[in-house]
């Protein structure tokens, strides 16, 4: 009886598993809540959300990982993956420096100082794009010299964020969105052109999948923008085609 069942079972991973294959959205570490939230609203069933940082989730895409559609940070770890394909830019962000205690810097050339000997937390400016970002306006500011032995740089700019949140840093830098999601204080906010302009790229990795064509459509759907700009992301302007739910899946 029980090997019946066990061959029974096995017969029923061979035959239906094809049909409830998942497709997997690599994102980047600041898109996961915004990008989960996306896919509960959609109600699209087959999506599964992968995070981590940009320059990580390349080279795993790049090495073979399975990935069907990939979010990403910065313009050139999306160009990488993406080859001859398309790109989207679909969000943007800002960036904005946080503290622990509710505080504002209005001299930012102060920082260094008032750091002392703790440390600024920052994703790592070697290849993650939030420290990218990050290092250029220290540097368009004229402070970043004065930092460069100050810093706490972490694998994606969400556990920067985190460290400043659990009171291991008393500053870091971050996106807007993380700011507000985890709600920490906003003591600074960088000018705009103190840094690359922060958007948001996409690629779809495997054409023809019909549940990643729905979600792209969802993402510009009026739903979409809206849940993009409750996570303090500002939505770009794409070809937002009219969401038509996948039915009978």
């Amino acid at each position: 009886m029980l090997r019946r069942l066990i061959f029974g079972f096995l017969v029923w991973l061979v035959i239906v598993s094809p049909t409830i294959a998942k497709s997997n959205i690599f994102v980047a570490a600041s898109l996961s809540d915004v990008v989960q939230a996306l896919v509960d609203a959609s109600n699209i069933d087959q999506l599964v959300v992968v995070t981590g940082g940009s320059s990580s989730l390349a080279r795993q895409i790049k090495a073979g990982a399975p990935a069907d559609m990939f979010i990403s940070a910065n313009k050139d770890w999306a160009e990488l993956v993406a080859g001859e394909r398309d790109l989207t830019a679909l969000f943007s962000n800002s960036l904005v420096l946080v503290s622990q205690q509710p505080t504002t810097i209005k001299d930012i050339d102060a920082l260094p100082t008032q750091l002392d000997n703790k440390r600024l937390a920052i994703a790592d400016p070697n290849h993650v794009p939030a420290g990218i970002y990050a290092q250029q306006a220290l540097e368009y500011l004229g402070i970043w010299q004065d930092l460069s032995d100050k810093l706490a740089p972490t694998e994606n700019v969400r556990l920067a964020a985190r460290l400043v949140q659990i009171g291991a840093a008393p500053y870091g830098v971050v996106y807007a969105s993380d700011a507000q999601l985890l709600k920490l204080n906003v003591a600074y906010s960088f000018p705009e052109q103190s840094h690359v302009a922060i958007h948001y790229w996409s690629v779809k990795l495997n054409s023809g999948k019909r549940d990643i064509d729905a979600f792209e459509q969802f993402l510009g759907s009026d739903e979409g923008r809206a849940i993009v700009a409750q996570y303090g992301f500002v939505p770009n302007e794409f070809a937002a085609n009219e969401f038509v739910p996948i039915e009978g899946e």
